[in-house]
């Protein structure tokens, strides 16, 4: 039997918490307006914070398969967000780096987020806050453990 609060079930909770961070997803890439799939985001991201990257390193680090990869960078590419140069290691390979113009777009992305979730915070009450720091520091706790 699942763990209880007083009245919800673990699995009650499950199903609430997952359904409302996809919904939060969802309204946070709507005000990114970044003009790029989730996915295109994710991959410029990676290739921002840990790159250059191998088409094949994204790939394992996006979870995804190599031809997708090199379709994310080669879309990327075109748009003039990735820069891809010859892979030192392995001349028949190549690696990846943000550009300028793509380190730019995710920043504006970021605070355009920000800002909608700040004047979204700022119609809740001082009590509703605090909770929803508790809140945050449990889901904090929660995916440290799960990792």
């Amino acid at each position: 039997m699942p763990a209880t609060t007083e009245t919800v079930t673990s699995t009650e909770l499950a199903a609430r918490l997952r359904s409302n961070v996809v919904r939060l997803s969802r309204r946070l890439r709507r005000h990114a307006a970044s003009g790029l799939s989730p996915s295109l985001i994710s991959a410029l991201a990676v290739v921002a914070r840990r790159g250059p990257l191998t088409p094949s390193e994204l790939a394992d680090i996006e979870d995804v398969r190599r031809p997708t990869a090199t379709r994310f960078v080669a879309i990327l590419e075109n748009r003039g967000l990735v820069d891809r140069d010859p892979d030192p290691l392995d001349g028949r390979s190549y690696r990846v780096a943000a550009t300028a113009r793509g380190r730019v777009l995710l920043a504006e992305s970021r605070t355009r987020q920000g800002a909608y979730l700040a004047r979204a915070l700022s119609t809740l009450e001082a009590s509703d806050l605090r909770t929803l720091d508790q809140a945050l520091g449990v889901l904090e706790r929660l995916l440290e453990a799960g990792r």
